[in-house]
């Protein structure tokens, strides 16, 4: 099930639109359902899970044979669990979590053009759900006029609205708030022109 609905992503993509007739910045939002697949961790935990399946079995004298045919299946079907949306919370460290979003963040800040625009002046707001997790980065046009600490802010009301199941309520605010920063900073002129899509991008 996606984080918004087909209403909620017009809503935004307005609000977008609409924060944008302010200032000669582009606000980009990207909502991604998790920030890493965690192969790596998920192929450890599910190994470790099948060396315990196996010293149990020697424990309770089952044959080797078997423990060997079990493991197989155990391990894969403790890789795919775990690999569930809703098990990353629980079972990746905090701070494997927080690295992960914080690299996804920039790779889709580069891929999607924020640090192509004229007068450098892109943000990228972006959430990573199943993390529960939100990054705000500004190209260096902005960060020139606007301290990136400004942003902390909107990435508390994002995080918050994702854990209160209200995704677009938070981004409609942050939209609204960042548009009133940059308009402050970095305000519209003549000849701007709409250089990155207003649209919601869903990873």
């Amino acid at each position: 099930m996606s984080l918004l609905s087909t209403d909620e992503k017009q809503r935004i993509e307005q609000a977008v639109a609409l924060a944008e007739r302010r200032t000669a910045g582009e606000l980009v939002v990207v909502v991604a359902e998790r920030s890493s697949d965690y192969a790596a961790f998920r192929a450890g935990l599910a190994a470790a899970l099948t060396v315990a399946l196996a010293i149990e079995a020697v424990h309770f004298d089952i044959a080797p044979w078997l423990v060997l045919l079990l493991q197989l299946p155990t391990g894969a079907a403790c890789y795919a669990v775990l690999g569930h949306r809703a098990w990353v919370r629980w079972f990746v460290p905090k701070a494997v979590r927080e690295q992960a979003v914080a690299e996804r963040a920039l790779s889709v800040f580069l891929e999607s053009g924020v640090t192509e625009t004229r007068d450098r002046s892109g943000v990228l707001v972006f959430l990573s759900e199943a993390e529960r997790r939100a990054v705000i980065l500004a190209d260096k046009g902005i960060n020139a006029r606007v301290a990136p600490e400004e942003w902390q802010t909107d990435i508390e009301t994002l995080v918050r609205a994702i854990r209160q199941r209200d995704a677009a309520r938070g981004l409609l605010a942050v939209v609204e708030r960042i548009g009133g920063i940059l308009a402050d900073s970095f305000p519209a002129r003549p000849d701007d022109d709409n250089e990155l899509p207003n649209a919601v991008r869903e990873l």
